[in-house]
């Protein structure tokens, strides 16, 4: 996927465990451009290690061979009218997942159509792509509807609008022959 000089890199950096996370943000995000951005982590270190943040010690797994993928397409909320922006508790939430995936005796799991922790050789097999969508999964929502079923629903909901319209149709059409200005629409 994608050959020449871009892909001699990203396999020598994958192959040097210095990919950590991947993730791909919202379209609309920035000023400058409106399609959907790609964040890359990268970490020298990814080796089990215990570390002091502020007030608490974190305690990271080795995670040499993997590297984490987030899709945060759907995550976002409207800013000046036309932009995409990310609130506290979407941040908080983010950097939890991130959080808990490096740690050791984390709660950490795949998530689909959100994240997903793919090994090495998961990314060797598909040519060392790091394009999020290869690897987190999809959820199919009309695999599992019942089409007759829907069309009845759906049946029994435009019958309902129709008549609704034909009662709204008929109070302007009464309205206007109250006022004098009957109209005909033969």
């Amino acid at each position: 996927m994608g050959g020449g000089e871009e892909y001699k890199i990203r396999r020598k950096l994958i192959e040097n465990n210095i990919v950590e996370a991947i993730m791909v943000l919202p379209q609309d995000m920035f000023y400058t451009t409106n399609i959907s951005v790609t964040v890359w982590i990268l970490n020298k270190n990814k080796k089990i290690q215990s570390r002091s943040i502020g007030d608490e010690t974190r305690h990271y797994r080795n995670r040499e061979n993997e590297i984490l993928f987030l899709d945060l397409r759907q995550i976002g909320e409207p800013f000046e009218k036309k932009f995409i922006q990310f609130n506290s508790h979407h941040i908080k939430d983010i950097a939890a997942t991130y959080h808990t995936w490096q740690q050791e005796n984390s709660k950490y799991q795949n998530i689909p159509e959100y994240c997903y922790s793919a090994t090495i050789e998961e990314v060797v097999k598909k040519d060392f792509s790091l394009v999020p969508s290869k690897y987190i999964e999809f959820v199919n929502r009309d695999e599992n509807i019942d089409f007759d079923e829907k069309m009845k629903s759906l049946q029994t909901e435009f019958a309902k609008l129709l008549k609704a319209e034909t009662a709204s149709r008929n109070d302007l059409l009464n309205v206007f022959k109250e006022l004098g200005y009957e109209i005909n629409i033969s």
